[in-house]
């Protein structure tokens, strides 16, 4: 894959698969607050994030998450159908996948997508973990309502290469928001699911980078550890010396008053910052994170 950022990209698993399909809906009526519709040009994600919500909602088996990619190819093609017929809104790009993960860079669904939205003038939000994304900054910017984001739930690059082995690193997203903050774009920071301070990161030192990388908005959520979250991150973490202190990812009476102090240091340097626990499901947390030091330890 090129590099990016002066970033390298591991090249795809040779067990990864591609396949292709035809769609007849692009929008999906979504329930999140502040958001209208979602548009998800793929389905699944190379990055294969440990803690993914998304197997949960598929239905599918957590170890087959990461393994294989569906394109969505004619997905512009009926979106610029549904954009004539629906109710202007917010569309978010994407809310269960990556939509500049690597196939992206061949398939160009997210790109296309864009420039149907542009034409029509509809309000966009953008969310990703891959810089990518710097390559549309052409269409980003003639775009009169957009917000682009990356997905930063830690500093510590050591703790995101156990969690989301296949994401890029942090450092090449900071740039991202850094590029994209210097083209004039409303930023933000998806720090979700909020993973502990590790590496020696406390919250003004993370609230400084952010706002350094010239970021507006954060929103935060805590883990959802269902659907074979908590064996998935046991199995990642096992043996690793951030093991105890990664185990507390789920343990709420570890990360809210943490995600609260970043907060105050996040709005003290001007940043919006949106905190989401409250919107928690009451068992999204059972099973991970109650007894970090026997997860630690394991």
């Amino acid at each position: 894959m090129e590099e990016l950022l002066g970033v390298h990209v591991p090249p795809p698993r040779e067990s990864f698969e591609i396949r292709e399909v035809h769609v007849s809906s692009a929008l999906r009526r979504d329930p999140l607050p502040g958001i209208d519709y979602s548009f998800n040009p793929y389905v699944g994600c190379y990055h294969g994030c440990t803690f993914c919500f998304v197997p949960r909602l598929l239905q599918i088996d957590r170890s087959a998450w990461g393994a294989s990619v569906v394109v969505k190819r004619n997905a512009a093609t009926v979106l610029a159908k549904e954009l004539r017929r629906l109710p202007r809104g917010l569309v978010a790009i994407s809310t269960a996948t990556d939509p500049y993960q690597f196939v992206e860079g061949k398939y160009r669904i997210t790109r296309h997508a864009l420039e149907v939205l542009l034409r029509a003038q509809w309000p966009v939000s953008v969310l990703s973990r891959a810089p990518l994304m710097i390559r549309d900054l052409d269409l980003f910017t003639q775009f009169s309502e957009i917000e682009v984001g990356m997905s930063v739930p830690t500093l510590d690059d050591a703790a995101r290469a156990l969690l989301e082995p296949w994401a890029p690193p942090i450092d090449a997203r900071l740039r991202c928001l850094r590029a994209l903050a210097d083209a004039g774009l409303t930023t933000f920071v998806g720090f979700a699911p909020a993973y502990p301070p590790t590496g020696g990161w406390n919250p003004g030192r993370i609230a400084e980078v952010f706002a350094e990388a010239g970021v507006k908005k954060m929103f935060t959520r805590s883990l959802d550890a269902r659907w074979g979250v908590a064996e998935a991150m046991a199995k990642r973490l096992d043996e690793s010396d951030l093991a105890v202190d990664l185990a507390r990812i789920g343990d709420l009476e570890t990360i809210a008053p943490f995600v609260s102090r970043l907060a105050e240091e996040c709005r003290a340097r001007g940043i919006d910052f949106r905190n989401a626990f409250e919107l928690r499901m009451a068992d999204s947390n059972q099973g991970f994170g109650s007894s970090p030091k026997a997860l630690g330890s394991r």
